[in-house]
């Protein structure tokens, strides 16, 4: 058996050289698009707060809107005064004993 002349095949150098090449051009296109992708992920993440505070804000003035609307028909029913809730004392000495054992 004769082994077979290397005549125009690539040594194993120039191969690995060219896979060193290959592999760096690889990896930094990589790191490249990982980059991409966290800069369209802030920008999604500051999207996302943005919209919900929005959306808080929205719900927010309907509630308002609403608590203003329920107020004036309960002003409209009963235009004589405002009553004022007052607390009975057991509430308030129960209010007191709770404030004294709950501050420690």
């Amino acid at each position: 058996m004769s082994k077979p002349k290397l005549e125009g095949k690539i040594p194993l150098e120039a191969v690995l050289s060219k896979f060193k090449e290959h592999n760096k051009t690889f990896i930094s296109g990589l790191e490249k698009e990982s980059s991409l992708e966290k800069v369209e992920t802030i920008d999604s993440i500051n999207n996302d707060i943005k919209a919900a505070k929005e959306d808080v804000e929205r719900k927010k003035n309907i509630f308002i809107h609403e608590i203003k609307s329920g107020l004036g028909e309960k002003v409209k029913s009963n235009p004589s005064g405002i009553i004022i809730i007052k607390k009975k004392w057991y509430q308030k000495l129960g209010t007191f004993l709770k404030n004294i054992f709950t501050r420690f």
